[in-house]
C-alpha cells in the first residue's frame, strides 16, 4: 500500500488547501497522487514491490477528483485499498479524501505500507525506497520526512503523529527503530514554489505522459508544429481545429483526451492541456498546466489551472494558480511584474508577509472563487476560497475566504455560496457529494476569524453551520454548547 501523507507544511499553503490535501495540488501536468498512479503504470514492474494491484493501483481515487471516489466507484473492501494509494490528510478532509474503509482495517492486512510526503514534485527517488528492505526512511537535508517503507507494526506506531500532520515527531521515532537514508528530495513549501518549479515539472513529467499520449504525426496543414515533432503529444480523441500553432521548441506540449483545441490558439510548450478542456483560440504560453474540463480564453503565460474552472474571454492572467470551481468574468486581468522590478510580497494569512523572491509572480484563485468582469488584480494577490468579488476596479491584494461585495465586502452567505457551486458542478456533469458539502461548511466555520474586518450579515447561523463550528471548536480542544447568534453588521 502506498500512503500520501500530509505535514505542518501545509500551514505555508493554507490558502490553496482548506478543500483539499496538499498531495491534490497540481504542479505541471499532475497532482501528486495523479503522478503516482501515471508512474506505476509506467512501471508495473515495480507493483509488486510497493504491494500495489498491478491493474488499477490508484483504486480508491477517482481519476479527476478524489472526493468523488465513493460514488463513482462503490465501497471497496479493506483488501482493495491496501493494495491501492490512499491518503492521510486534516481531519476535516478525511471523509472527503481519507479511505472508506478506515486505516487501521487496512493495517490489519499485513503488508508493507510505503509512505509519501504529500508536497513532493519528484518522485526520482521512489524505485530505489521501493527496493530498500523494509523499515527504510528517507529524510531530505533539511530534515523532512520524505518518505519511507515500513512494516504494518511500525507504520502503526508513526500514522499516530501523521495522522495530526506530526511528521517531525514521526520522523523522531523513526530514527529510534528504523534505519535512515538522506537523499535529495524536492518538495514545495510556498505557493509560488508551484509556479518557479511548473516549468520544470512539465519536463520531468514528459515520460510518464508519453507512456499513455502518441506522439503527433497528423498531417493537417492547418496544424502548424515548430520545433520537434517527437515533442508534441496529442491524444486520438483531441480535438484540433486548424489554423493553430504547437510549438515545442523550448519544451513539450500535450494535449489530452477529448481536450478541443478551438481555431487561431497559439501553445508554447512545455505546456499541458488536460482532458475535456477547451481551449477557446487562445495564446497558451509556456509553461502552463491546465487541469480537467476547463474553459480558456485570452492570454494565458506560465499558469496553473487545477481542473473544473473558467477563464473563457480575454483579458490577461499570467504566473497565476486557479484552483477549482473558479469562474474568471471578460477582461479581468492581473499584472505579474512591479514597475521597479523587484520581488513580489505575498501576505499569507495567520503568517505574515513573505518576500518571495520571484520577479514574476501574479495571483492566488482558491476554490470557488468568481470574478465579475473587468476586475484587476496585482501580483502576489491571494483571493480565498467561496469569494464572489465585482464591480471593483482594483481587488484587494488579500481577500478572505467567503468575501462577497464590491467597493465594501461582507461575508458571505454560506448557503447562497453552497447552491451557486452546487449549480456549477451541474453545468460540468458532476454532484457535490455529502461528505464535500460538509467540509465546505467546517472550512467556512474555521476560516470566520480571518473575516474579522469583514463586514458580517445579519442571518443568524444555521444548525448544521453551529454544528460546524462546534466540531472545528472541539478539534482544538475548545468545548462549547452556547446556542447560534445573529451576527452583528
Amino acid at each position: 500500500m502506498l500512503l500520501l501523507f500530509e505535514d505542518m507544511g501545509w500551514r505555508k499553503v493554507a490558502p490553496l488547501v482548506y478543500t483539499r490535501p496538499v498531495f491534490d495540488i497540481r504542479c505541471g501536468a499532475f497532482t501528486l497522487h495523479e503522478r503516482v498512479r501515471a508512474f506505476f503504470l509506467s512501471r508495473p514492474d515495480l507493483c509488486d514491490q510497493a504491494y500495489l494491484a498491478p491493474c488499477l493501483p490508484l483504486a480508491s481515487l477517482s481519476l479527476y477528483r478524489p472526493h468523488l471516489k465513493h460514488t463513482t466507484l462503490g465501497s471497496p473492501t479493506p483488501a482493495q485499498e491496501a493494495a491501492g494509494l490512499v491518503g492521510l490528510a486534516r481531519p476535516h478532509l478525511m471523509p472527503a479524501y481519507g479511505p472508506a474503509t478506515g486505516l487501521s482495517a487496512m493495517l490489519h492486512e499485513s503488508m508493507p505500507i510505503t509512505l509519501i510526503n504529500g508536497r513532493s514534485l519528484s518522485l526520482s527517488w521512489l524505485p530505489d525506497l521501493l527496493n530498500e528492505p523494509n523499515n527504510t526512511v528517507y529524510e531530505t537535508s533539511t530534515g523532512d520526512l520524505l518518505g519511507a517503507r515500513l512494516t504494518p507494526s511500525l507504520a502503526s506506531l508513526v500514522l499516530y503523529y501523521l495522522r495530526e500532520q506530526e511528521s517531525a515527531a514521526a520522523l523522531h521515532e523513526l530514527h529510534r527503530y528504523a534505519r535512515i537514508k538522506l537523499v535529495d528530495g524536492l518538495l514545495y513549501t510556498y505557493p509560488w514554489d508551484l509556479i518557479g518549479q511548473a516549468g520544470e515539472q512539465l519536463v520531468r513529467d514528459e515520460p510518464l505522459l508519453a507512456a499513455r499520449l502518441p506522439r503527433y504525426t497528423g498531417d493537417d496543414p492547418h496544424v502548424v508544429v515548430r520545433g520537434h515533432p517527437a515533442h508534441v503529444y496529442v491524444a486520438p480523441t483531441a480535438v484540433l481545429e486548424g489554423p493553430i500553432v504547437l510549438d515545442a521548441r523550448d519544451g513539450p506540449v500535450f494535449l489530452d483526451d477529448e481536450c478541443h483545441i478551438e481555431p487561431f490558439t497559439v501553445i508554447q510548450g512545455p505546456a499541458y492541456i488536460g482532458r475535456q478542456t477547451l481551449v477557446a483560440s487562445a495564446r497558451i504560453r509556456a509553461e502552463t498546466s491546465i487541469g480537467p474540463v476547463c474553459r480558456v480564453g485570452g492570454e494565458v503565460e506560465a499558469c496553473i489551472f487545477q481542473g473544473f474552472s473558467n477563464k473563457h474571454h480575454d483579458g490577461f492572467l499570467g504566473h497565476s494558480w486557479v484552483g477549482e470551481w473558479v469562474n474568471i468574468g471578460a477582461m479581468t486581468t492581473n499584472s505579474d511584474l512591479k514597475n521597479t522590478y523587484g520581488s513580489i510580497q505575498v501576505v499569507i494569512e495567520q503568517l505574515g508577509s513573505f518576500n518571495s523572491g520571484i520577479l514574476k509572480l501574479g495571483c492566488f484563485l482558491a476554490d470557488h472563487v468568481k470574478l465579475g468582469i473587468g476586475l484587476h488584480l496585482t501580483g502576489g494577490s491571494i483571493i480565498g476560497i467561496g469569494s464572489s468579488l465585482f464591480s471593483v476596479h482594483m481587488v484587494p491584494k488579500t481577500v478572505p475566504p467567503f468575501t462577497w461585495g464590491s467597493d465594501v465586502f461582507y461575508e458571505y452567505r454560506l448557503e447562497q455560496m453552497i447552491d451557486v457551486a452546487h449549480k456549477m458542478m451541474k453545468r460540468r456533469n458532476q454532484v457535490m457529494p455529502p461528505a464535500y458539502e460538509q467540509m465546505l461548511r467546517e472550512v467556512f466555520a474555521m476560516t470566520r476569524q480571518d473575516r474579522s474586518e469583514v463586514r458580517q450579515t445579519r442571518i443568524p447561523p444555521s444548525s448544521a453551520m453551529h454544528e460546524a463550528s462546534n466540531r472545528t471548536l472541539a478539534a482544538f480542544g475548545v468545548q462549547t454548547n452556547e446556542p447560534p447568534v445573529s451576527l452583528s453588521a
